[in-house]
């Protein structure tokens, strides 16, 4: 059986993800973040010149939840989720944050997600840390605006999604 190179990546990250999950389960909330977001010796990459393929994350948390049933994988990954949110204090982690839900999203309505997330729960604490964090991201990058309304529109398109656009003053 041929094995192709995301097949090798998502592998890796089930090992990875099943280590995060022990940590989870032993009491730190922050484990699935750190898988999540790459950080340290989490990082899954082919290569160490390349960027942290959360793709492959994102399909090995789904396969273990499907081998184990355990409730806690979803739990742990959720808790991820809220994690990032929480230290997403620029413009490059929130593009992270962003791209991680909409690849959840993707798969879930594509049917190879093994359970869903409560997305509803996400984007509101989402658009209440962007409304909070709006002006410093703008102050961080020029082209934030621009990038974010080009996010809002792929929210809505692909997901029927709002994303929070600068708080009403």
């Amino acid at each position: 059986m041929s094995s192709t190179r995301y097949d090798r990546l998502v592998r890796r990250a089930k090992f990875l993800v099943k280590n995060i999950h022990k940590e989870y389960c032993a009491g730190k909330d922050i484990a699935y973040m750190m898988v999540l977001s790459g950080l340290g010796s989490w990082r899954v990459a082919v290569n160490p010149d390349e960027i942290h393929n959360f793709h492959a994350v994102i399909d090995a948390i789904h396969q273990y939840y499907a081998e184990t049933g355990d409730q806690r994988v979803i739990d742990g990954y959720q808790m991820g989720i809220f994690m990032l949110i929480r230290v997403a204090g620029n413009v490059r982690t929130l593009d992270t944050l962003l791209s991680l839900l909409f690849y959840e999203l993707k798969q879930e309505r594509k049917g190879e997600a093994s359970f869903t997330i409560d997305i509803e729960d996400i984007f509101r604490k989402t658009n209440s840390m962007i409304a909070e964090r709006y002006d410093s991201y703008k102050k961080e990058s020029p082209r934030f605006e621009s990038w974010f309304s080009r996010q809002q529109t792929f929210a809505m398109e692909h997901y029927g999604l709002v994303l929070q656009g600068k708080p009403k003053s």
